[in-house]
């Protein structure tokens, strides 16, 4: 049975032309898994960068112009961790954002699910009174 996890989640995915191969490799199955867990066509938005140095602003533009849950960078994983500033640039993102970024292949759609399904569930089960120090404006 598959499972529709996924069915009221859309998905931001940023393709890296630079790595090709790895792309070949990675972006049907990743597309294919995110369906499996019942995610529709409509609600995975595949967008392509030259280089690993344009995912930052590539998945900025994801969380400020579409309504996507969380966003997936094809790319493998070490070209993008391995890389301070992009990195950097990632983590400030998921703070500024409140969303969910995953790096690497296929493996990634469980990943982003599990996390989207977190982050909604503490949403739900947060108290009308936040903390106060959680505010940083």
């Amino acid at each position: 049975m598959i499972s529709q996890v996924a069915s009221n989640m859309k998905f931001g995915v940023v393709v890296v032309r630079e790595f090709e191969e790895y792309n070949a490799q990675n972006l049907m199955p990743l597309v294919e898994s995110l369906q499996m867990l019942g995610c529709t066509d409509e609600n995975i938005v595949v967008k392509f960068v030259p280089t690993a140095h344009d995912v930052v602003i590539a998945t900025q533009f994801m969380a400020q112009y579409t309504d996507v849950d969380g966003v997936i960078i094809l790319a493998p994983q070490n070209r993008i961790m391995g890389t301070l500033s992009v990195m950097n640039g990632i983590v400030q993102l998921q703070i500024q954002w409140n969303m969910v970024v995953e790096i690497g292949g296929m493996e990634c759609a469980e990943n982003i699910v599990d996390m989207i399904v977190l982050q909604n569930e503490m949403e739900m089960e947060a108290p009308e009174n936040r903390n106060p120090r959680l505010n940083l404006s």
